[in-house]
């Protein structure tokens, strides 16, 4: 149903998330559809933004009220489409896309299968697509067991979640049992833990200064699938914390389709129809494996494809909500990047920052944005949110880039707490 004016209404399931108001907002105007936002106060971060969003958004509250209500909210406002950029809404859009009869927009049973990373393992090994092992445990007793079965090395990783939080590698059924007490002592009730086989990179595949895993950003309009890119990623700090993605990648053409065709694959398998699907894939001696499939934008790429594309990646993400195509994405002239500035894992507090000139004189730095502050606490199971900032820029070429990321160490050097002693990085 559209508006009196004749523009389709959008409706955003808004959070903290892969887009932000404004980008939202710019993307809604490019596609002529008149936008509304769903929030609910009872995240910290909505209630945060809210006296801003008032002020510029129509808004559709639904604090506080049942999942009938809120239908009942949201269908007054009679969307045409409904989406979100937000993981931690996308169980909600998907009820309410289903209850308002929404089908461009993954329906309450894909959504379960886009946010539980044990189902994502079963649907992957009924399909043939990966049959990486993984047993669920919900003790520190049955890790220890498990680990045993799969064989180590494993990975620990929660059910449910993102952004690498309390993600661990344990090299025996002592280290899992030990990692995995530490994770139930603080997890909430009913917390399931998954004890994976770790896949083993292959560097090689990417070049030696880069990661051994790639993200891919599909579009997907009835069900054919299309892809936007495929991302670089700078390596992994310990334990399994990103450091950053870049585009466009470095992979040889042959890898790069074996890629583009195992997230295929992957997003088949989960029955996804509409909309813009993340997935992570593996490296390894045996080609590409799948790590796991998100249901909305990837957290970096709608900054990346616009400074490297001119491409918005969230008007496509509306597009498909409306049931129309997403454009293809342009080709890139230069390298660009985003760059975490990530403190170690034993660090347990920020004692200084320190200067930033020297990291902004780097070549191919465009803006530092730096936000840690002197006494914040520090801990590695926050994953990204434990990150001290970011490094946004452009270089001409993958060499270059390398040159960039071999001196931000020197450049940047914070000072930190330890758990039983001080040090700097």
């Amino acid at each position: 149903m559209h508006s009196r004016s004749g523009s389709p209404r959008l409706g955003v399931v808004y959070d903290d998330g892969a887009a932000g108001p404004g980008e939202i907002a710019a993307a809604a105007r490019a596609c002529g559809a008149e936008l509304f936002l769903v929030v609910d106060q009872s995240s910290a971060h909505v209630a945060q933004l809210l006296p801003g969003l008032r002020g510029r958004f129509e808004l559709c509250d639904v604090s506080g009220l049942t999942a009938a209500g809120a239908a009942k909210e949201v269908a007054a406002r009679a969307p045409d489409g409904l989406l979100t950029f937000s993981e931690h809404r996308l169980a909600e859009t998907g009820e309410l896309a289903d209850a308002l009869g929404l089908t461009r927009w993954h329906s309450p049973r894909t959504t379960r299968r886009l946010t539980d990373k044990l189902l994502q393992r079963q649907l992957f090994a009924a399909a043939g697509v990966d049959t990486t092992r993984c047993v669920p445990v919900t003790d520190p007793a049955g890790a220890a067991a498990a680990a045993a079965g799969v064989g180590p090395p494993v990975v620990l990783k929660p059910r449910t979640g993102t952004g690498s939080r309390s993600v661990r590698r344990a090299d025996g059924p002592a280290e899992a049992e030990r990692l995995a007490a530490d994770f139930f002592r603080t997890a909430p009730a009913g917390a399931v833990l998954l004890v994976e086989s770790l896949l083993t990179g292959a560097p090689q595949e990417a070049g030696p200064d880069w990661g051994d895993y790639v993200s891919v950003e599909t579009a997907v309009h009835d069900g054919a699938r299309q892809l936007l890119c495929i991302t670089g990623k700078f390596p992994l700090e310990e334990p399994f914390r990103e450091r950053g993605s870049f585009v466009p990648h470095t992979l040889r053409a042959p890898t790069a389709e074996r890629v583009r065709a195992l997230a295929d694959a992957a997003v088949e398998a989960l029955g996804v129809r509409d909309g813009v699907v993340h997935t992570e894939v593996k490296l390894t001696p045996d080609g590409p494996r799948v790590i796991e499939v998100n249901g909305r934008v990837g957290g970096l790429v709608v900054d990346l494809l616009r400074r490297g594309a001119g491409y918005d990646v969230v008007e496509a993400a509306l597009l498909l909500a409306l049931g129309r195509p997403a454009p293809a994405v342009p080709g890139f002239d230069q390298v660009t990047y985003q760059y975490a500035l990530v403190p170690p894992a034993g660090a347990r507090g920020l004692l200084e920052v320190g200067p930033l000139d020297r990291l902004r004189a780097l070549p191919g730095v465009d803006l530092v944005d730096v936000r840690g502050r002197p006494g914040q606490p520090l801990d590695w199971r926050a994953g990204a949110a434990d990150r001290l900032g970011r490094l946004y820029g452009r270089v001409p070429d993958h060499a270059a880039l390398g040159r960039l990321t071999a001196a931000i160490p020197e450049a940047f050097r914070p000072t930190f707490t330890y758990t039983h002693e001080r040090g700097s990085r």
